[in-house]
């Protein structure tokens, strides 16, 4: 099943020729777009799936013997490699990417508050599925890194002012350079080349001004409501 929000390029046709069942729904959300979905769904356990990745073979029939030999546990997480451009990214903040992508969805729930970064909460005990089971092809080209870096950004930024908690100045600072050491540094992202310079630097800047902008949210509101 796909669940399209508005696609424009040929995601539809392409879906149409492989006999995908196809359900269109406005975008309301990350959260509450795959709460949507999981309303539409016609068996219990999901694998819920980004349209910028890919299932490999091999997880598939894990998955598939999984399932057929009765689950063990309420969900499943899998690995994840992502890509900039053609390039596989293999250190940084991107490494050892897991994902809970594959659930009993009546043993758990996605929050509908969650703006971004939304991700299912399970009331089970989580397995995992061995080896590479994502391919992640996250971002087409270091432009569009920093783009959506800039949309994840101002909705982090919402989240973390929607918590009312107050932000010191030397905050998004400390936040932001605490990133780059992590992911350029101690995760080994220099690695990775341009590419995972491009990561850190942008990961670092998504987190000063995650802070910065929920700061001055902070402050507008205070100043609105005296």
């Amino acid at each position: 099943m796909l669940i399209d929000s508005g696609s424009t390029d040929d995601t539809l046709a392409i879906a149409a020729s492989y006999g995908v069942q196809i359900l269109v729904h406005p975008w309301e959300g990350f959260a509450k777009q795959r709460l949507w979905a999981l309303s539409q769904a016609r068996h219990d356990w999901i694998l819920m799936i980004d349209s910028d990745e890919c299932l490999t073979p091999r997880a598939r029939s894990v998955i598939e013997k999984i399932l057929s030999e009765g689950p063990r546990f309420a969900a499943y997480t899998l690995s994840r490699r992502s890509y900039v451009g053609s390039k596989p990214i293999h250190f940084g903040d991107w490494r050892h990417d897991e994902v809970l992508r594959l659930f009993d969805r009546r043993l758990g729930h996605y929050n509908p508050h969650d703006t971004v970064h939304e991700a299912w909460q399970t009331a089970g005990n989580v397995g995992r599925i061995p080896g590479l089971a994502l391919e992640h092809y996250s971002y087409s080209s270091l432009q569009q890194l920093w783009e959506k870096a800039q949309q994840y950004t101002q909705l982090n930024a919402q989240k973390v002012a929607a918590r009312g908690r107050p932000i010191s100045s030397w905050t998004p600072m400390s936040h932001a350079l605490w990133a780059f050491f992590r992911c350029y540094l101690l995760r080994l992202g220099f690695l990775d080349g341009v590419e995972g310079g491009a990561i850190a630097w942008t990961t670092a800047l998504g987190a000063y001004f995650k802070y910065a902008l929920a700061r001055e949210m902070l402050t507008a509101r205070q100043r609105d409501s005296s």
